[in-house]
């Protein structure tokens, strides 16, 4: 077994609940998750399962989609519900056409701060652990980036976006920095991550769907899905065996149907089947980073 899992995560469980609950299916294989989700949201999860937990890196830098609702004239420490709600006494009242104006600011290479409750790793322990022990702390902010950002919906008290955005992206702190710009506040009240990548909710199976090792099986998506961002080669088994007994081999031997201008490609079988991971390591010249084992597909 070697794939992905798309899961419609529930809104409740933490991305890591999710996972072990599959890993229990699957055992003695492993599983892992690429990009968390926080517990209040629900939607698109990634599941790796097998030997597809080592394409953890490469799926990160998919980009993904979400569509969130924000309160207006409230503030909160995590910038969700998951902390107190704080009333603001004096918060301006916004309009669609003003959050509207003001959106294309937020797209493309941003400045961000992530949230205090968050994943960040600060001197070694979780943001949101060192918020919770009540400590003294900065989040330093950090570029990332926003393909395209709409307003979906607004009703003078809270208004819904739907995002397309890079890795790293904290889509409570683009709500809350939107609302601080125009003279109010707002919190995060939902947040469903629609896509990661190809792969999408409508696509998505439930959790409780996952009932045994079978279930699991039948949902798997092919691995190559999740580097199909990323060149392909489909070289010969000759050279695919070169490629696994760790040798280098040059660019023309991996038959790539266009030029390649990244460091890096997936090799492919004639079956459609990811065997692969490489990286350039010198003018022409490849090496495997990553082997997958046709003995554990």
């Amino acid at each position: 077994m070697f794939g992905i899992l798309n899961l419609n995560k529930p809104s409740g469980p933490t991305s890591r609940a999710c996972v072990s609950a599959i890993e229990k299916l699957v055992r003695p294989l492993k599983a892992g998750h690429a990009g968390t989700l926080d517990p209040i949201a629900n939607g698109v999860l990634l599941v790796l399962v097998g030997q597809a937990v080592r394409l953890t890196d490469a799926i990160h830098t998919l980009p993904k989609e979400y569509v969130g609702r924000f309160q207006l004239g409230v503030t909160s420490e995590s910038a969700d519900t998951e902390s107190e709600l704080i009333p603001l006494t004096q918060a301006a009242t916004l309009s669609r056409e003003c959050i509207e104006r003001i959106l294309p600011k937020y797209t493309g290479l941003i400045e961000q701060t992530p949230p205090k409750f968050s994943a960040i790793w600060i001197d070694g322990k979780r943001a949101h652990e060192l918020a919770r022990e009540g400590k003294s702390f900065e989040i330093p902010s950090r570029k990332v980036h926003i393909e395209a950002i709409e307003l979906t919906d607004f009703d003078g008290n809270s208004f819904e976006l739907r995002i397309r955005c890079g890795t790293g992206t904290y889509v409570r702190s683009l709500g809350r920095d939107i609302a601080l710009e125009l003279g109010s506040d707002a919190v995060m009240t939902h947040l469903t991550r629609t896509a990661i990548g190809p792969f999408s909710i409508q696509q998505s199976c439930s959790l409780e769907s996952m009932s045994n090792f079978v279930a699991v099986e039948k949902e798997l998506a092919p691995p190559r899905l999740g580097v199909q961002h990323w060149p392909q080669a489909r070289p010969s088994e000759e050279v695919l065996l070169k490629l696994e007994q760790g040798k280098s081999v040059m660019q023309d031997e991996l038959e790539a149907s266009t030029p390649w201008t990244e460091d890096y490609a997936a090799v492919v079988d004639s079956a459609g089947r990811l065997r692969a991971l490489i990286k350039k390591i010198g003018p022409q010249l490849w090496r495997a980073d990553k082997c997958f084992l046709l003995s554990m597909q």
